[in-house]
């Protein structure tokens, strides 16, 4: 059986953000939708004929997010350019901790990023749209979950 590959996105949280995750209290994390963060989520299809994902130009991300719809056409252009997220989990830390210092660290499966508002109480501004980052099981750095729903 041929096991799936694990790319982890890092990012640092600031400690509210990060305990509230910790306690199962904020399933989803927010990015503002910005070029840097279309390139640094996303990868396209950059061959039709083998299928092979392969690196989001600036271009394309810019062309994206400048488009004049995009609040209501981002879901149609991830489609229409065959664009998917680039990693499979996400492992928060809280700020900047040392190399070896687990404790201030935490993994979790990316059920995938959605194109939309966040919730208030999770730190996103009222009316805006984000990047989402929808958070499932928390698991090790191997990909092994911690606990069953």
């Amino acid at each position: 059986m041929e096991q799936k590959s694990i790319k982890i996105l890092h990012q640092p949280l600031k400690t509210k953000w990060y305990r509230m995750i910790e306690a199962g209290e904020k399933p989803e994390e927010y990015r503002e939708l910005t070029p840097y963060f279309m390139v640094r989520l996303f990868e396209m299809n950059d061959d039709e004929v083998t299928g092979n994902y392969g690196p989001m130009s600036k271009k394309t991300a810019q062309d994206i997010v400048n488009h004049p719809e995009c609040s209501e056409m981002l879901s149609e252009a991830i489609e229409c350019y065959d664009i998917r997220a680039r990693f499979t989990h996400v492992q928060f830390s809280l700020g900047y901790p040392k190399k070896d210092d687990e404790s201030r660290r935490m993994t979790f499966e990316l059920k995938g990023i959605e194109y939309r508002e966040g919730r208030e109480e999770w730190g996103a501004e009222k009316g805006k749209k984000y990047l989402v980052e929808v958070l499932g099981q928390r698991t090790t750095l191997d990909g092994t979950k911690l606990w069953e729903d």
